[in-house]
C-alpha cells in the first residue's frame, strides 16, 4: 500500500472512532471531538482530490474496534488513534517531496498535538 492510500485509511479510521468517542465525552471534550472529528474529514478530502478518488475504495463499513464505555476510553482511544495517525502522515512526508511533504509534516504535528490533548505521551518521533 502506498503511503498516501495509509494516510486515507488513517483519516476514514479516525473519523469512525471520533464518531464512536463522541457519543462518550460531554462539554469542551465534546466540543474538541467534534473540531477533531472536522479536521479529520477536511484532510481525508485533501486526500481524496490528491490521489483522484475514482482510483480508491470507498471507506469500509466498520472497524473491529470496541466502543468505549465511558469517557476515560473514549479519550484513550482518540489518543491511540491520533498517535498512530501521525506515525502515517510521517511515512508520507517521508515518501513525498515540496508541499505534499510541507502538508503531511504538518498533519503528523497536529495528529499529534491532538494526541496529547486527549492524555496520549509525548513523543520525541511519533509513532516511532
Amino acid at each position: 500500500m502506498s503511503a498516501l492510500a495509509g494516510a486515507i485509511e488513517g483519516e476514514e479510521a479516525a473519523i469512525y472512532a471520533y464518531g464512536l468517542a463522541g457519543s462518550r465525552l460531554a462539554g469542551a471534550d465534546r466540543d474538541r471531538a467534534f473540531g477533531g472529528l472536522a479536521a479529520h474529514r477536511a484532510r481525508l478530502l485533501q486526500l481524496r482530490d490528491l490521489a483522484g478518488a475514482a482510483s480508491l475504495p470507498g471507506a469500509p463499513g466498520g472497524y473491529d474496534v470496541a466502543p468505549p464505555s465511558d469517557e476515560q476510553q473514549a479519550r484513550s482511544l482518540l489518543a491511540d488513534v491520533e498517535s498512530r495517525l501521525a506515525a502515517t502522515y510521517a511515512d508520507l512526508a517521508a515518501a513525498t517531496s515540496g508541499d505534499e511533504r510541507v502538508n503531511a509534516a504538518l498533519a503528523a504535528c497536529e495528529c499529534e498535538v491532538r494526541a496529547i490533548g486527549w492524555g496520549g505521551p509525548p513523543e520525541a518521533f511519533p509513532g516511532r
